[in-house]
């Protein structure tokens, strides 16, 4: 008979495989890209189980097989010729036995297979929504906010030189948190137009925040450090984050659809 250690093994990846998205669900109660990273390594996880299982699967498999083998021979080594028709029937059902026990182990690796794969191509297109739409790992305001998507149009302000709005402004009281959006270097600056400013630059470009009230964290961060507290130094008129994206280190693009996802 196939041993109850085996059967826990298959019934334990069953079960893992269909909570997985029990477990994950959760995390869609923060942000879009947070549920995303979320779900990413709980497929990791489950992966690593499942195949781990699967090695101790067949382990099981190999000595069950050698057991009803010994238990054959020895059977033969007895001599058959005593009782041929006795012989004959432990034999049979030793054989089915192992056949039995080879089937069910051979149909659970399939599911197993067929699940890794499943969970594979799932984390695959987490990975491209991520790499297009989630480059922001967590929303730079840490509390009540609202963002303009206000990218492009002219501002005109008396004293201000006439220029194009190169992000979004996000709404938010003095003195609330802003953090960095992803992994990088924290850099802190200071001009006549964005008052207090840090630019935090990562991989795949920086985001350049302005009217900061004071500074947090500085040099390297992750993505969640407080790099500095929301405030209207500058040519602000009221408390606000001036945020822009600049992809690569190049010219800023609006950074609405990723803040959209993250916020």
């Amino acid at each position: 008979m196939t041993s109850p250690r085996s059967l826990r093994r298959v019934f334990t990846v069953v079960t893992l495989v269909t909570t997985l998205g029990t477990v994950v669900a959760p995390a869609y109660a923060r942000t879009t890209v947070e549920g995303y990273l979320a779900e990413r390594a709980a497929i990791d996880r489950a992966i690593a189980q499942m195949r781990e299982r699967r090695v101790d699967t067949a382990a099981d498999m190999r000595t069950l097989v050698q057991r009803t083998t010994n238990r054959l021979q020895h059977m033969q080594g007895r001599g058959a010729a005593a009782n041929p028709e006795r012989f004959t029937h432990g034999r049979r059902q030793l054989l089915q036995q192992r056949r039995g026990a080879v089937q069910r182990i051979h149909r659970s690796d399939l599911f197993v297979q067929r699940r890794v794969r499943a969970l594979q191509a799932r984390r695959r297109s987490i990975d491209g929504w991520l790499s297009t739409w989630g480059i922001f790992r967590t929303c730079p305001i840490r509390g009540w906010h609202s963002i303009a998507d206000n990218f492009g149009i002219t501002v005109r302000l008396p004293g201000v030189p006439v220029h194009r709005h190169e992000g979004n402004d996000i709404l938010a009281g003095s003195g609330t948190p802003i953090v960095a959006p992803f992994d990088g270097y924290a850099s802190a600056s200071q001009s006549e137009l964005g008052g207090l400013e840090v630019r935090i630059t990562g991989p795949r470009g920086y985001v350049y925040n302005a009217h900061l009230s004071s500074y947090g964290t500085l040099g390297t961060v992750q993505a969640g450090t407080v790099i500095g507290y929301v405030g209207a130094t500058g040519d602000a008129t009221t408390a606000h984050d001036h945020l822009e994206w600049h992809p690569y280190g190049g010219a800023a693009v609006d950074p609405y659809p990723y803040l959209s996802v993250s916020c």
